[in-house]
């Protein structure tokens, strides 16, 4: 087993680097630790993902390419612990072709990874600084993901967007601005989850907090945006299994992209709905609910408490006959697996020299900090 003397000559410090980057690429796994234990034994520890919102550990996601830490965080939580995209009966299959329209750093492309490895996922991001963001996590964890620096909408087209560097996840097109709305969200959601939420995220919410506390600067982008049958047509796709759209107010537009000859290769889409009064998304809900309908599909539509009144609504389609689709169901909401010590040394051994394997792997629900030693 590996020491500071193996037979390869490395010093314990790369031999750790080595095997804490490989295991970053293991389903499941958020974050990696190599230590050595009282037996002077090299011990690998793992850190699932979902963890996190218990933990308070937010070293996983400063290892992550993100913008801010408060919105890293809040995009973990949302997707990895509240599973939003997985509610109203979406499930995730074996090989399942995933679409990812409004990516942002690529948060939900590292969720279809964790939950669904055999996954292909294409990833759909406009903004060009956190595109590259985007990048950065799906080259450093080897995902299945192919990423587009170009939103999706109703025409091929370049449009202004409005990115805001410290919070971009409420960066949209100009002519869907309304920031007011996002400043009632954000402090909603810090007033529920203090109330009812997790205990340890004080800091957290905090973080969150701050970001509507202060005058925002954005900067004016010109991004392209194509239509999904267009991307459809060029990357030959013959099935898509789930369309997850977060497009701030233009997820209409994106379906309205989609051609008649297309919809039926479509089996899901799980997707967040701007509705609200007075504003260009008045009566969203009730058209894309039609449009939806009128495609075939089942349809659903529910509302957090938390979100109630701030005109946002999760909507859920699913195509019936999907459940009788062969292919195996590899991930559901509440579903996820335990990550099993003896499975993930088997995978190291078939990816790692001998000399650089770890003698013990420990599935862990907390790292200790500082660096491996």
């Amino acid at each position: 087993m590996a020491t500071p003397d193996n037979s390869l000559g490395l010093p314990l410090r790369q031999v750790a680097a080595e095997i804490e980057g490989t295991l970053r690429r293991y389903p499941g796994v958020a974050r990696a630790r190599v230590i050595r234990d009282a037996d002077d034994r090299l011990v690998a520890q793992v850190l699932p993902w979902g963890t996190l919102s218990v933990t308070a550990d937010t070293g996983v996601l400063a290892e992550l390419a993100g913008m801010n830490m408060a919105e890293t965080r809040f995009l973990h939580d949302e997707i990895f612990v509240d599973e939003v995209y997985l509610r109203g009966g979406i499930v995730l299959r074996e090989n399942a072709v995933v679409f990812d329209v409004g990516a942002n750093v690529g948060m939900f492309s590292l969720f279809i990874g964790s939950r669904c490895p055999s996954a292909e996922v294409y990833a759909f991001e406009p903004i060009p600084e956190v595109f590259a963001k985007l990048q950065q996590n799906i080259c450093e964890r080897g995902l299945n993901t192919r990423p587009f620096n170009y939103g999706l909408s109703d025409r091929d087209q370049e449009v202004s967007f409005y990115y805001y560097p410290n919070i971009s996840i409420m960066s949209c097109r100009h002519d869907y601005t309304n920031w007011d709305n996002e400043v009632d969200l954000i402090k909603r959601y810090v007033a529920n989850e203090r109330k009812s939420g997790p205990p340890g995220r004080a800091e957290h919410l905090a973080e969150v907090e701050s970001l509507v506390a202060k005058d925002f600067e954005f900067v004016e982008h010109r991004c392209r945006l194509r239509t999904m049958s267009s991307v459809i047509d060029e990357a030959g796709v013959h099935r898509i299994d789930l369309i997850k759209i977060d497009a701030q107010r233009a997820e209409y537009d994106v379906l309205q992209g989609i051609e008649a000859r297309h919809w039926p290769l479509i089996q899901q889409v799980s997707m967040e709905v701007h509705d609200e009064a007075a504003s260009p998304t008045e009566g969203r809900v009730k058209q894309v609910t039609e449009l939806l309908a009128e495609q075939g599909f089942r349809v659903s539509v529910e509302v957090e408490e938390m979100l109630r009144g701030t005109g946002r609504y999760a909507v859920y389609a699913i195509r019936p006959g999907y459940e009788s689709d062969p292919r195996p169901v590899v991930a559901a909401a509440g579903t996820a697996h335990a990550i099993k010590p003896e499975l993930v040394a088997d995978w190291l051994s078939a990816r790692l020299p001998v000399d650089l394997l770890p003698d013990r792997v420990d599935v862990v629900d907390a790292l200790p900090p500082g660096e491996s030693s």
